[in-house]
């Protein structure tokens, strides 16, 4: 880097950091043309109901529904609703009671989080306070621009050379206490060049003609200038002394050597201070006089060598005055230093807000976002610094401590977090959507709770209005976050944060004749994520605030959305049946053990069941056959829909087919299409070429398990299919598959999966928003050729195609810091979309389970095989115990007749609310004014003049049974 730059270089600094003095009357100019443009969007717009609250707004949009305003100043945003005059604000109004890092956290619209070390940053303490961001209007709304950058160094804003005028004129005139003013000057020494007299005094290492030339460096410090005086009255006394001059002789001696000593620490200060600060000066050899030719007859201040706590005092004194690092920067050029380089981790973060009809569209253009790449430092060193995540609007309407209400997380089928509940001693909510992603190697990583996020959605309730968050776009990137009040601040808050780039870590053991490592070491998807993130937000009111209201709103937005209708009902409600046709167990072949594949429910055997079931009275039933492909339920790639030998030939499978048909019921033969459980020689599957990559590069796997101890089974994997090969195989699988005349397929893991191909060349990887839209073609693919489609667990994405969902979650994970557990996402669908709750054989409480169905509007699944229930026995599916039908049988009947007698009526009807009424009591209500009451009590209770049992319920019906 050269030494010096041109004069028309000094108003070009290296980033856009903070204004200078003499850039305020063009940031003055910029205000007022953004003011003008705003004022002239802004007239098209009704200015609304004045509102204290809003004095530092300006009104940028507005519609029928809604009104959009923004404080110019520090970039919050205010929605108002037009009808009920509320307000929504993106931060809180009354945060001015907190300070520090608290005060910024609730000032923020955005935080950043960024390696190495994970470092945040939030929009308010490193843009908004350094007026580091750009305000454009957009049509219905408005864009800001955010440049985000680390936090001025102390160094940053105190200058290590300062001439004489500027340092009184810029800095000392605008320090009000003296003694402030004391302290700065007492870290700086005033020094000058002046026409050297004489012979100089020699400074041991300094060659005075190659740094001083002709001229004498002069200290201008007032006690120096003082005691040089006194020397100078001693010298003169000793001149006019006529008696002994030992005494005078010996404090002339110790004066002059004092000063001459302080001179020479004052040279080396100056010498030094161009070795540290210009690049172009190695060492103290380098300084010549041209470096300080500046200084003749040029009173300047050179600066100390000053502790870093002292230092924070000096900068905390001199940014009260105002003086910038831009001031600083250019006060080191006209010294021929060096500016001090502005810090390299400058990101850069666009935000969109766009009224849309009554909602409001919140977007971050992501491959608009910007964060170092191979940035250099003054000795040429490159560093990145990879942007990891984003939270979005995390004050959003955050709700303090006076307020009743709760937040509304997506976790399984839904739950509530009261407010303000004083869970402080475990963690907050912090869960992926639509779970993890099966390429991203976890080592050590469990789910750490059952139940996965499938609805990308949230909302939280304060009083009487609420607000409901869609994630629309960058969904699976995205995890929802919630915390009550009292960990960090006064307020209760829930958002969404998104992943800009996919990291793990790479564990490395290195070892040479010098050198031994052992660590671990990130890396990173190869790129970031090219699309957008986009949040539409709701404003509910009055009767709509409640999670009730949300359900009702998403269900809207859904029909809306995919055009979805209403169930046909039937004479019977369905009863949904999975049976397991072949595993595979390890048993002696010629004494030695092998996998072999094992049928457990044959094609005559599934004919049997079924006749059973119907025995019972068990009609409408709805088959998914697990395990019917070639290798059982651990099949070998379907590139091919071959069926499993040992369950019968061609013929019996079509036979079964018929008589599913004549019997009015459905098969959905299940077929995993993302993981690969076993190949052949010759079915096409590469592991090099067609296995998803992870991001150390080696082929994702996922493992199994062990119960006792938790850790992996090194032995008991599976390959994750790369999304690339999805389409492909798809298209193979679905061209044999219709040799079968079947109208029905189950997806066991298409709706449930989404997993990225994290290559190491940027252009082949395939992060997970492409991945999901790769799972949609195959979804569109299906819906083409007129299947009927069951999907196992049913994220969101699935609703556009599923008839059926089974094993939908009917709970959420438990979360210690979750205070209910409610049915959000039957409430979304029941009445469009038939849904079903775990398998009832399998569960460890078939009562409260049941409770659970009818709470929830869900049908009846079970789970089972032909053979008997000790067949799986120490084999990797010995979860599915309990599998024989006969141990079910009379169960599954009892049942099924309780659960129609409830359900009948309200196949296709909508359920419009749902509610606790007390401790563990809940009720459903449904369009028609059916009503179903649960007792989770062990205890009776009583509701509305009426006793329920413990572990029962009530069905109460529109016309005979009024609420009193």
């Amino acid at each position: 880097m050269s030494s010096q730059l041109r004069s028309d270089q000094k108003l070009q600094p290296s980033c856009n950091l903070l204004k200078g003095s003499r850039l305020l009357i063009c940031l003055c100019s910029i205000l007022l043309c953004l003011a003008g443009s705003f004022l002239a969007h802004a007239q098209q717009v009704d200015s609304g109901v004045a509102d204290p609250r809003l004095a530092n707004f300006e009104l940028i949009s507005g519609n029928e529904y809604l009104r959009l305003y923004l404080n110019p100043e520090t970039t919050e945003i205010a929605i108002q609703d037009i009808q009920t005059e509320n307000l929504w604000f993106s931060n809180p109004q009354e945060r001015f009671k907190t300070s520090g890092f608290v005060l910024n956290r609730l000032s923020s619209q955005l935080t950043i989080v960024h390696d190495p070390n994970g470092v945040q940053k939030d929009n308010h303490r490193y843009s908004i306070a350094y007026n580091q961001f750009d305000i454009t209007p957009i049509d219905h709304g408005v864009r800001i621009d955010y440049t985000i950058v680390e936090e001025w160094k102390p160094e940053h804003y105190v200058p290590k050379m300062i001439r004489k005028t500027e340092m009184e004129t810029e800095i000392l005139a605008k320090i009000e206490k003296e003694e402030d003013r004391n302290r700065i000057l007492e870290y700086y020494n005033l020094v000058m060049l002046v026409p050297r007299q004489g012979q100089p005094i020699p400074i041991p290492g300094v060659d005075h003609d190659q740094v001083f030339g002709d001229y004498d460096l002069v200290v201008l410090n007032p006690d120096y200038l003082e005691r040089e005086a006194q020397l100078n009255t001693l010298k003169q006394a000793l001149a006019d002394l006529s008696g002994d001059p030992a005494e005078l002789e010996k404090e002339i001696k110790r004066l002059e050597g004092q000063l001459n000593k302080e001179r020479e620490d004052i040279v080396w200060r100056l010498i030094n201070t161009y070795v540290e600060c210009r690049l172009d000066i190695e060492k103290s050899d380098y300084v010549t006089f041209a470096d300080l030719a500046h200084l003749i007859d040029n009173p300047t201040y050179v600066m100390e060598l000053v502790p870093r706590f002292s230092l924070t005092s000096v900068q905390k004194i001199i940014i009260e005055t105002g003086y910038t690092p831009i001031e600083c920067a250019e006060d080191h050029l006209d010294n021929n230093l060096d500016p001090l380089l502005p810090n390299l981790e400058i990101f850069k973060v666009p935000m969109e807000y766009i009224l849309d009809g009554a909602n409001l569209v919140v977007r971050i253009p992501a491959q608009e976002v910007e964060y170092p790449v191979d940035v250099q430092n003054r000795v040429g060193e490159k560093f990145t610094y990879p942007l990891h995540t984003i939270r979005v609007l995390e004050n959003f309407s955050a709700a303090d401590t006076t307020k009743e209400g709760y937040m509304f997380v997506p976790d399984g089928s839904g739950a509530l977090i009261y407010l303000n509940n004083k869970r402080l001693s475990t963690s907050g909510y912090n869960e992926p959507v639509y779970g993890r992603d099966n390429a991203l190697d976890s080592s050590n990583e469990l789910n750490r709770y059952p139940e996965v996020i499938r609805l990308p959605v949230f909302g939280l309730k304060q009083d009487d209005q609420a607000i409901f968050g869609i994630i629309e776009e960058g969904a699976s990137l995205a995890r929802i976050k919630a915390d009550i009040s009292g960990r960090t601040d006064n307020y209760n808050r829930v958002y969404a944060e998104f992943t800009l780039i996919p990291y793990s870590k790479v564990s490395l053991n290195l070892q040479t004749d010098n050198v031994r490592f052992s660590g671990e070491l990130p890396t990173y998807q190869a790129r970031k994520y090219e699309g957008v993130y986009e949040i539409r937000y709701a404003f509910l009111s009055g009767d709509d605030a409640t999670y009730a209201g949300m359900a009702r709103y998403y269900r809207d937005y859904l029909i809306d959305k995919y055009q979805l209708e209403r169930v046909a009902p039937r004479e019977q409600i369905p009863f949904y049946l999975e049976l397991i046709g072949a595993i595979d167990k390890r048993e002696p072949i010629l004494g030695i053990a092998r996998n072999v594949v094992h049928p457990l429910t044959t094609f005559k055997q599934a004919r049997l069941i079924l006749e059973s079931l119907q025995e019972r009275g068990i009609g409408e039933i709805q088959l998914k056959y697990n395990g019917w492909l070639n290798g059982g339920l651990d099949h070998h790639y379907p590139v091919k829909a071959a069926l499993e030998k040992s369950l019968g030939g061609a013929v019996e499978f079509a036979e079964f087919v018929d008589y599913v048909n004549s019997q009015g019921y459905w098969l959905y033969p299940s077929v995993g299409l993302l993981s690969v459980y076993r190949t052949g020689l010759f079915d096409g599957f590469s592991v090099r070429n067609d296995a998803a990559t992870q991001l150390n590069q080696l082929r994702a796997k996922v493992y199994q398990y062990r119960l006792n101890t938790h850790d992996r089974n090194p032995n008991a994997y599976y390959y994750v299919l790369s999304p690339r090969r999805i389409d492909s195989l798809v298209d193979s699988f679905l061209k044999d598959y219709q040799r079968y005349s079947l109208a029905g397929i189950s997806l066991l893991d298409l709706g449930a999966e989404i997993n990225s191909d994290f290559k190491d060349n940027p252009r082949d990887v395939i992060d997970r928003e492409q991945a999901l839209a790769i799972i949609l073609a195959q979804f569109e693919k299906l819906r083409k050729q007129n299947m009927r489609i069951m999907v196992d667990h049913g994220n969101s994405y699935t609703l556009a195609y599923a008839d059926a969902i089974v094993d939908l979650p009917s709970k959420g994970s438990s979360y210690h810091i979750v205070d209910e557990e409610i049915p959000f996402y039957q409430m979304v669908i029941h009445g469009l979309i038939d849904y079903t709750t775990s398998a009832l054989n399998l569960s460890s409480n078939s009562r409260a389970d049941l409770l659970r169905m009818l709470e929830s509007g869900s049908y009846p699944y079970f789970v089972g095989c032909y053979e008997d229930s000790f067949e799986v026995k120490d084999t990797k599916f010995d979860h599915l115990f309990a599998l024989h039908y006969g141990d079910w049988l009379n169960l599954a009947a009892s049942i099924y007749r309780t659960v129609n007698d409830v359900l009948d009526d309200v196949q296709d009807q909508l359920i419009v609310d749902h509610c606790r009424l007390i401790d563990n009591v809940y009720q459903t209500t449904y369009e028609n004014g059916k009503r179903i009451i649960v007792n989770y009590n062990k205890h009776a209770v009583e509701v509305y003049g009426r006793v329920i049992d413990g572990e029962d319920f009530i069905v109460l019906e529109a016309e005979a049974d009024e609420i009193s």
